[in-house]
């Protein structure tokens, strides 16, 4: 079954790719601090932001699209924080079709939008750029509790089991008669779901009993020791300094 769908590009030779994993996260996660801290009003800042992204995802020869498509999935739940803050008035507002709204809330409704999406397409990248084992080896060189890393790197190995296990309950109940069309059949979702957790839960067990026999003692065996080289410095030093100085100067 293919599984790639997380990190479709992880294998690609490119420069970005060659950059120690460490770097990487801390680049990424500096990158969105200074999103977030970044008024909404600050409209240049985020343009060059989004330019930032773009220009990294052409030299590491990741298709744009692609990291467009994935952070819009989440502009839904992010804008539906803030999507009534309009409406509630209060300071300047204007008028749109007769209907009055809050400038104020219009530009947090704004920010939650560039910020989710510009935060998101960063991680996408992240994880597009970088091995999964070799980002987690960076994660737990940056000092990451042992406990969540090797949560991950479980998750990530059992997702598509879990996924494949719930399609095979689907076509299952699909040769059944059950067709999720029909309203009076939602029930039979529930039911699927908890036969899911069930064989879930039993599957734990089952990997943590084999991991005990095999001489699990706590922590999981890392990848290839991460290499922290000269450039990794330079490229980090510079792109944190650009980021500070479009975060203070950009208006």
């Amino acid at each position: 079954m293919e599984h790639d769908f997380l990190d479709k590009y992880s294998s690609v030779d490119s420069w970005v790719h060659r950059l120690d994993a460490r770097v990487k996260a801390i680049a990424a996660l500096f990158f969105i601090l200074m999103v977030v801290t970044t008024p909404p009003q600050h409209l240049l800042a985020f343009v060059i932001y989004a330019g930032l992204i773009a220009w990294t995802a052409a030299l590491a020869q990741v298709p744009l699209a692609f990291v467009a498509g994935r952070a819009l999935l989440v502009l839904p739940f992010s804008a539906l924080v803030a999507l009534g803050l309009p409406f509630l008035g209060g300071g300047e507002t204007i008028t749109v079709l007769g209907i009055g709204l809050s400038v104020k809330g219009l530009w947090v409704l704004a920010g939650a939008a560039m910020k989710s999406l510009l935060g998101v397409a960063a991680l996408v990248l992240l994880v597009s750029t970088t091995p999964f084992s070799m980002l987690l080896a960076g994660m737990r060189g940056l000092g990451a509790p042992a406990l969540f890393i090797d949560l991950l790197a479980l998750t990530y190995r059992y997702l598509f089991v879990l996924f494949g296990e719930g399609m095979r309950l689907r076509r299952a109940a699909a040769a059944r008669g059950y067709r999720p069309r029909w309203l009076p059949q939602a029930a039979i979702v529930g039911r699927l779901a908890g036969n899911l957790f069930i064989r879930s839960y039993e599957r734990a067990e089952r990997v943590y009993g084999a991991m005990r026999l095999r001489g699990y003692s706590g922590q999981m065996p890392t990848a290839a020791p991460l290499r922290f080289r000269a450039a990794d410095g330079l490229v980090l030093a510079a792109l944190i300094s650009a980021l500070a100085l479009v975060r203070v100067l950009v208006r």
